[in-house]
């Protein structure tokens, strides 16, 4: 971690003193944020980089490099994303750019606010995901979600979440229930929409009163029901039952193809799975100990999913079986 927040800050200072055309010494950027992924996000606090945020990047994770193609294809298709203003990719996979800095005021950082404040950013992020699934999108994506997909988050969920933190015996067999290959089948079947993947409370910054979304390098074709699901179902946020309702019905006054109830369940209880797994993953496995602290929120979401799925659902059987597993 060190040599990466080392390494990102010199090409930071230098791409920010080319693109600002002043003096922009290493020591002057502040860290932002750090991830295991093989990124860095900084703030340099000279007031000539006011308003840029520097994003560092290697090639540690594929779709690291996916950042840049995407952000410069989103704005160009008029989705809410943070403007490039500047970039450079090095011989050796990584790469860096100046982006427009759109603040720190989050979903998440809402999540005590007035329950007026909070539903209308979330209208707001509602607008922005439909606007990102209707993009037609002319340069590469990540692989998109298939039954091989589905079934690695079924795993992910099993060896992390069932096994490491809940020392459960199905930890080893959990990924091999026909339930499992069943949904993953069915899912992978339905047509699919560039989707973000990972459109939760973090990822959805409020900026001059619209919702812009960031960390998109993981867009990829899917369902839009999982993305939808990754906002509503969020452990992060805690969001009540009713304001899930309100929500969904705002949404489906926007245009673009209906939300399908049956679809939404489903892949909510993918995503809780992946969510779960990466809790459990990076808490133990990274020793970054408060992701562990979200596991008792999405283990209640899960849990209460699984008991509102109803039995006519595709996804029933693997409500069952998740729900013998974390009860």
């Amino acid at each position: 971690m060190h040599d990466l927040s080392s390494t990102g800050r010199l090409a930071l200072a230098k791409l920010m003193a080319e693109h600002t055309l002043t003096d922009v010494p290493p020591h002057t950027l502040q860290l932002v944020a750090e991830g295991a992924s093989g990124r860095c996000i900084m703030r340099c606090a000279l007031p000539a980089c006011s308003g840029i945020i520097g994003i560092y990047w290697t090639r540690e994770r594929p779709d690291n490099a996916s950042f840049l193609p995407a952000a410069l294809g989103l704005r160009a298709a008029g989705v809410r994303v943070p403007e490039i203003y500047a970039s450079r990719e090095y011989d050796d996979g990584s790469g860096a750019c100046l982006a427009e800095d759109l603040g720190e005021r989050s979903l998440l950082s809402l999540r005590n606010a007035s329950r007026e404040e909070r539903m209308d950013a979330y209208r707001s992020a509602l607008r922005t995901m439909q606007s990102f699934h209707n993009v037609s999108p002319t340069w590469e994506l990540q692989p998109p979600f298939d039954t091989e997909l589905y079934s690695w988050e079924q795993r992910y969920f099993a060896e992390h979440l069932l096994g490491h933190h809940l020392h459960h015996s199905a930890a080893t067999s959990f990924h091999t229930l026909p339930a499992c290959r069943q949904i993953a089948d069915f899912l992978s079947e339905q047509p699919r929409f560039p989707i973000h993947r990972d459109f939760q409370s973090q990822n959805v910054i409020i900026h001059n009163g619209e919702a812009f979304c960031i960390d998109f390098q993981g867009m990829r074709l899917g369902l839009p029901e999982y993305d939808v699901a990754s906002l509503l179902y969020d452990p992060y946020v805690d969001l009540a039952q009713d304001e899930r309702e309100k929500l969904l019905h705002a949404l489906s006054e926007l245009p673009g193809p209906p939300t399908h109830p049956l679809l939404l369940q489903a892949c909510a209880l993918q995503r809780l799975m992946q969510a779960l797994g990466a809790f459990a993953n990076i808490g133990y496995n990274l020793h970054r100990s408060w992701y562990l602290q979200l596991i008792p929120s999405g283990l209640r979401i899960l849990r209460d999913l699984c008991a509102s799925v109803p039995a006519r659902s595709p996804a029933h059987p693997l409500a069952a079986c998740i729900a013998s597993v974390i009860s």
